[in-house]
């Protein structure tokens, strides 16, 4: 695994750990679902973070809007920063202004659903690399890009995200 996905294992463990306890405290019922199971809604699911980065990559805002659900929070655990909606939307816009030929690549995804504890829902896993021209100086920008993404009623009610951090173009997250 590399760095990020270790900070993405990292970053979920205390939760999955959270309610593992949580699930020897209860007597469990027979029939009584384990902490983590399959996301039934794993293909809905992915199709619409694949529509998501998408939307991203051709800069279409009021596309992605339609996928947004009004409590919408993204967490950049780069930078410690939470934003909602809109200032989500607003940060890509600036990114779009800074880079050109912005691009995520095929994503690999894994889709779950934490039954009990503090990330109780679905969620999807999704690795993939972003890619771009600093429009600039015209460097090529390339990183991994990790996002863990939790949906409610069809829309994105949460993204985490981690990635690399290139020294050189640290204000580009």
């Amino acid at each position: 695994m590399t760095n990020i996905q270790n900070s993405l294992a990292l970053a979920f463990l205390p939760g999955y750990l959270f309610s593992c306890q949580y699930e020897q405290q209860i007597n469990q019922q027979e029939g009584e679902k384990s902490p983590v199971t399959t996301n039934p809604k794993e293909s809905s699911d992915q199709k619409l973070i694949r529509r998501y980065l998408e939307g991203l990559q051709l800069e279409s805002y009021d596309y992605i809007k339609k996928f947004i659900h009004p409590d919408f929070k993204c967490i950049n655990t780069n930078t410690d920063s939470i934003r909602d909606c809109l200032e989500e939307l607003a940060h890509w816009k600036s990114q779009h202004n800074k880079l050109k030929h912005l691009s995520f690549s095929d994503p690999v995804l894994k889709s779950i659903r934490v039954n009990r504890g503090i990330l109780k829902g679905d969620w999807t896993l999704v690795w993939t690399t972003f890619s771009a021209l600093d429009g600039e100086s015209l460097k090529s920008i390339k990183y991994e890009y990790h996002m863990a993404v939790k949906t409610v009623d069809d829309k994105i009610i949460e993204i985490q995200t981690w990635h690399q951090v290139d020294n050189e173009a640290s204000d580009l997250h």
